[in-house]
């Protein structure tokens, strides 16, 4: 019989669960996604801002270029710091530098230009500074929305798209040029806005719908190019973040709230100046107003949208200006027009399907965003001031980035591997090392291009030499910047030689160039070829009869002719065609003084120094109160400007005049010794030193000044009848005989008492 096994007791037992499986590269757990994945995103961020800005950290040593002069180095509003911030806010975009009719409203990079001035003063060094790590962030929130358009899947994707935005040549105008700083700012609150609006769609947080609007606000406030999102959002978040509908509907009002609110703002502060009148644009600028026909300019325009794609891959030559006859016209048989209107439609195409698939194609949101952000540049649907720029393809370009990036992981990572490693991979290396050594040197290289004005002319001079405008700019830069900073005064005519010619070749390709006409003049006016300056002159006036600089330079060849009322009348007219006061003004103050009517003379330079207090205009003034008689009131100009700059030997020498006309000769003489102290070669000095030794009856001193006078000029002879009644007046009639006869060689009615 057999025996059954005992059955033992069974003490419970804690069993442990079976190790999960690791997880595969690039995935991430539920409890650790978050961690990790903001650890990988934080330290491709740290990368990003530092290859972008090592990129342009040569933009440093770079000065003003191009509208610089406007929004920033001469911008009077701009000056004034914090106290100018709230007039910035409230006033046409231009207001600080020039009155135009139809003026744009930008604040935003205005008034951080006011903030940097307020703490570091006019520093190009600075200004340069905040622009690339303005361009850091751009960079950075680009990486940001891409990280979110992918769901914090495909990091290496994001940075990829990221990498190429920073690294894109066609970049180098919008982040080298100061002035574009508006262009930074629209693109870095506008895609902040889109990730506030992402995190708004995914938690739902009132305060988040606030602040994108906001941001959005900001973004369209620094640049109107934030209009197009109004295409852009709708598709974002009704098709591609569409988890609640009701919130996707809530980031579409707030965003067209945020466009509202700056259309009202900005038409107020613009009929509040009368700064919203259209204007027509100039065939200088685009020179698509005056096409041949129809055809050709819808033509020619198509050429340019598709010269815009071929510069995202290959962007060369790179310009800071496309006018006439740089973009010659074309008819729909061109090559480039075919090819553009294939790759146009293609993409459309390939969008559209995608779309009614609704498949969330990655490609079909870059061609909608790259659509719509590029369709106000391509002067198709309207013409704009320009035919072609690169700073309008920074916002656009951001498709293409994001484009490259998508292909890159479909046909090389095939979304395998989501961590560092992904970037050694071979083929992903084969592709970005080249683009980093190209596209990085060609960067590096073009920020050195933006040193200056005349090196950046000269330089795409040398690309596009069929450019009127771009003529024009290196003769404009010759004959006002390297004239003025030239002290060999015989090197300055080849420097005016030279800036005619430039000037010349832009109106051999366009005649009809107003301000190249104007600039001619006023080259030949410095050079006292009078005749030739007025012919100019009028040729920019029978162009442009409102032209308000042709107008004063036309006043100044009067004026410097002996033609005065008819410089009164230039002048006037000027100012009425909004030429700068600070210059119309005083122009005004001195051809009134020219023909001795002092009291409008006095009454004009008092208002150049009510809009720009300036040492020229305080003392025209005081010479204006001299001559007038006032010398109390010109005494008191004087000594206000020897505050300023004690040791100035003309303005000591000018209120010893004073002195001497008042008959305080003491003073007078104390005033003409420590001008010639300063500067022994001013024969005036001696000649006043002399006059008041004389009426001061110190005769043996005042016949040494005048002698002294005579071996600093010779053809000094005014005061020789002093000479000769001051040797009477000693008793001394042998040489008083002597320096009268001398002295009726010149004064046929001098005779001695």
């Amino acid at each position: 019989m057999s025996k059954k096994p005992q059955q033992r007791p069974v003490n419970p037992v804690t069993t442990r669960p079976t190790p999960a499986a690791p997880a595969p590269k690039g995935t991430s757990t539920p409890e650790n996604g978050a961690k990790a994945g903001l650890t990988l995103n934080k330290k491709l961020g740290i990368i990003l801002g530092i290859i972008t800005f090592l990129l342009y950290a040569n933009t440093l040593q770079n000065g003003y270029v191009l509208d610089d002069v406007i929004m920033l180095r001469d911008n009077t509003i701009v000056a004034k710091g914090l106290k100018g911030v709230m007039e910035l806010l409230t006033t046409p975009h231009m207001r600080g530098y020039l009155i135009v009719p139809n003026d744009d409203y930008r604040p935003l990079s205005l008034v951080m230009f006011a903030i940097e001035h307020q703490f570091f003063g006019l520093n190009p060094v600075v200004n340069h500074f905040f622009n690339v790590v303005t361009f850091v962030g751009c960079v950075l929130l680009f990486f940001t929305f891409l990280n979110r358009f992918f769901d914090d899947k495909k990091p290496i994707v994001a940075f990829i798209g990221a990498f190429l935005f920073a690294l894109h040549p066609i970049h180098t105008e919008v982040v080298a040029n100061v002035k574009s700083r508006d262009e930074l700012l629209c693109f870095l609150f506008a895609f902040l806005s889109l990730n506030i609006f992402m995190n708004y769609v995914k938690e739902g947080k009132m305060k988040q719908l606030l602040l994108g609007s906001f941001a959005l606000f900001l973004s369209i406030i620094s640049k109107e190019n934030t209009i197009t999102f109004l295409g852009v959002i709708p598709v974002l978040f009704f098709l591609y973040k569409n988890e609640d509908r009701k919130r996707s509907i809530a980031v579409m009002a707030g965003s067209i709230g945020a466009i509202i609110v700056f259309m009202i703002v900005r038409t107020v502060v613009l009929n509040n100046y009368q700064a919203n009148t259209s204007t027509d644009i100039e065939f200088i600028d685009n020179a698509l107003v005056k096409a041949p026909d129809v055809m050709q300019r819808f033509a020619t325009a198509i050429s340019i949208s598709g010269s815009y794609i071929k510069m995202f891959f290959i962007p060369y030559p790179l310009l800071c200006n496309y006018s006439y006859n740089a973009i010659p016209f074309v008819g729909f048989a061109n090559i480039g027009v075919l090819l553009s209107m294939a790759v146009y439609g293609f993409i459309i195409w390939y969008a559209v399907t995608q779309l009614m698939k609704k498949t969330k194609d990655p490609w079909a949101f870059s061609i909608v965003y790259f659509l719509m952000t590029v369709s106000i540049f391509t002067n198709i649907f309207m013409l704009i001031g320009a035919e072609k720029a690169e700073r309008f393809m920074f916002m656009p370009s951001a498709a293409w980035c994001m484009a490259v990036a998508i292909a890159i992981d479909k046909f090389v990572l095939k979304s395998n591997v989501m961590d560092f490693s992904a970037l050694k991979n071979p083929k992903v290396l084969a592709i970005l090392v080249p683009l980093t050594v190209i596209f990085g040197g060609m960067v590096v290289a073009r920020n050195t291009d933006w040193k200056d004005n005349v090196n950046l002319y000269r330089v795409d001079l040398e690309k596009s030499p069929n450019d009127s405008r771009l003529n024009y700019y290196l003769g404009t830069a010759l004959a006002e910047t390297v004239y003025g900073l030239e002290p060999d005064e015989k090197k300055r005519p080849a420097i005016d030689a030279e800036a005619l010619t430039h000037l010349r070749n832009s109106l051999a390709i366009y005649a009809n160039f107003s301000e190249a006409n104007a600039e001619m003049g006023r080259v030949f006016d410095r050079e006292h070829v009078f005749d030739s300056a007025e012919i100019y002159d009028k040729r920019a006036l029978a162009i442009n009869p409102t032209h308000a600089t042709a107008t004063n330079n036309l006043g100044s060849v009067y004026l410097a002719s002996g033609r005065y009322r008819l410089a009164v009348e230039q002048f006037n007219k000027a100012l009425a065609n909004n030429f700068d006061p600070r210059l119309g003004y005083f122009n005004l103050a001195r051809t009134y003084g020219q023909l001795k009517l002092f009291d409008s003379a006095i009454y004009f330079y008092k208002k150049t120094l009510e809009i720009n207090p300036n040492g020229d205009a305080m003392q025209e003034l005081a010479t204006a109160y001299f001559n007038k008689g006032r010398y109390d009131s010109a005494e008191y100009y004087y000594k206000q400007l020897l505050a300023q700059v004690p040791n100035d030997a003309t303005l000591i020498n000018n209120l010893g005049a004073i002195y001497l006309n008042t008959k305080n000769y003491g003073q007078a003489i104390e005033m003409f010794k420590k001008s010639i102290a300063i500067n022994a070669g001013n024969p005036n000095a001696y000649s006043n030193l002399g006059r008041a030794y004389y009426f001061n009856k110190q005769y043996d001193l005042a016949i040494d000044a005048f002698g002294k006078e005579l071996n600093v000029n010779n053809k000094s002879f005014q005061n020789i009848p002093y000479i000769a009644l001051s040797f009477q007046a000693m008793g001394k009639m042998d040489e008083a005989r002597k320096y009268e006869a001398i002295a009726k060689k010149f004064y046929s009615d001098f005779k001695l008492n």
